[in-house]
């Protein structure tokens, strides 16, 4: 009995061995095989075999033995693990390319490799295609674009979407289709529509139509299908890229509005995160600085609101470069004062805050000057302390609803607000743990004890730029 050879992966079928793998015992003749057998290394289908051409006679022909049967399997799983490799790579290379030119390449090569066919298409026919891709240029007429327009309305594009299948097969003058799971008509066809989903939306069809008088087969079907797979991951790949695109400039969008008023800190976590932001609180090493402008009730009364607004944007407007250029992160703000939270390493964010107070108070002294004879001067008074804190997002809730802020609570926090409330005349006045870590490098002036309210023992402060009261 004759031998027959897979043309898609060359093994060979050799009826005195029959096929175990697919229980075709020794003894079945190649053209008893039933029509639903396929090649057991690639799936092809019998009509892709070929009749070997044996090159010597049967006299002369040595019996092949198992080694040459071992051998073909081998060579067939070969053949197959590089196809798949490349495969692979393929896929991967077609996500990062102009998603049009691709497409455009994948039909062009659908033609070439099928000279059988009269046309080739593929309709991008998803509605948001036009976010990530141009219409395509018509395979035959290049001149001529978007070939959704040309085929806008065709019968058998409109069955195979309609049918959710994999691809629909059909014959000459054939109005239904044949869904391929359903497999391949003994027959042949004419013409194929493969359709291109994700999920159950329908994002693109590849059709391809023979030349009058021929049909396709089962090997036609493989590399078309093939090219498609292709296809369709590109397509995808571009859909979902310019989805998350938008996404992220939603989010773009969404921290531009409320940047003005959320901590930088927020904005940072919210950025690595959108979806499930870490704001929860934790203890965490901190230097807290509280700002308060002295007699604002004063200011309040005795100017017109514009000229208070005026005031106070001046002021802390010129604030937050500094703030922010040595790390400090606002936290909250008053009409009249400022919290601010450093974090890092404690030693340093001590002295950038300490440093930050300092340059503040400068610049308030200028912005003085330069408003002298118009408005009255400004004082700004500091506190500063260092040390753990609970630093995150603190809930309010009523019947109103709930209120998050995000802050630093704890005896730190609290201490530092009580410090900043015993500084007068712009004095910056620090906490005995901020004084011990900015000792080395900044000049500091023992103030002594302080009792504070709520602070159960006194504590020990220190100025910035003054010995006395």
């Amino acid at each position: 009995m004759d031998k027959w050879k897979c043309y898609t992966c060359g093994w060979i079928y050799d009826p005195a061995k029959g096929d175990a793998e697919n229980g075709i015992s020794p003894g079945t003749a190649f053209e008893d095989l039933s029509d639903t057998w396929r090649c057991p290394i690639c799936a092809s289908a019998s009509d892709v075999f070929e009749l070997e051409n044996m090159a010597l006679s049967p006299i002369d022909a040595p019996n092949p033995g198992d080694e040459e049967q071992d051998l073909s399997l081998a060579e067939g799983k070969l053949f197959r693990e590089r196809f798949e490799n490349v495969f692979r790579v393929a896929q991967k290379l077609t996500s990062s390319m102009n998603i049009s030119e691709v497409l455009e390449m994948i039909r062009d090569e659908a033609r070439a490799t099928l000279p059988q066919l009269q046309e080739v298409c593929l309709l991008v026919i998803d509605p948001e295609a036009q976010h990530y891709t141009r219409p395509l240029h018509c395979a035959v007429a290049k001149q001529r674009i978007n070939c959704q327009l040309c085929k806008r309305g065709r019968g058998t594009v409109n069955r195979a979407v309609g049918q959710t299948a994999s691809a629909v097969c059909f014959l000459p003058d054939d109005q239904g289709g044949h869904a391929s799971e359903d497999g391949l008509h003994a027959d042949g066809f004419s013409e194929i529509v493969f359709p291109i989903y994700e999920e159950d939306k329908p994002l693109a069809v590849l059709d391809a139509i023979a030349r009058p008088g021929f049909t396709m087969g089962h090997k036609h079907f493989l590399l078309l299908k093939d090219l498609v797979q292709l296809a369709s991951n590109v397509i995808k790949n571009a859909r979902n890229h310019w989805r998350m695109s938008q996404e992220k400039l939603t989010v773009d969008r969404i921290l531009d509005h409320l940047r003005p008023f959320v901590p930088s800190t927020v904005q940072k976590i919210v950025e690595k995160d959108p979806a499930a932001p870490d704001l929860e609180k934790k203890d965490v090493d901190a230097t807290v600085l509280f700002l308060d402008v002295a007699g604002y009730t004063s200011i309040s009364e005795t100017q017109s609101r514009d000229k208070v607004t005026f005031i106070i944007e001046k002021y802390f407007s010129s604030f937050l470069d500094l703030i922010y250029d040595h790390g400090g992160d606002i936290n909250e703000t008053a009409g009249d004062g400022l919290m601010v939270i450093f974090q890092g390493e404690p030693k340093k964010t001590a002295l950038a805050a300490v440093k930050a107070a300092l340059e503040i108070r400068k610049k308030t002294m200028e912005i003085n000057e330069e408003l002298k004879n118009r408005f009255l001067p400004v004082e700004i008074n500091m506190g500063i302390n260092s040390g753990t804190a609970a630093v995150g997002m603190s809930r309010f809730t009523g019947i109103s609803g709930t209120r998050m802020t995000f802050t630093a609570t704890g005896p730190v926090t609290n201490v530092a607000a009580r410090i900043a409330s015993a500084a007068k005349h712009g004095d910056i006045l620090v906490g005995p743990e901020t004084a011990r870590r900015v000792a080395e490098d900044v000049e500091l002036f023992d103030r002594g004890l302080m009792n504070f309210k709520n602070v159960s023992e006194p504590v020990q402060v220190f100025s910035l730029v003054r010995s006395g009261k």
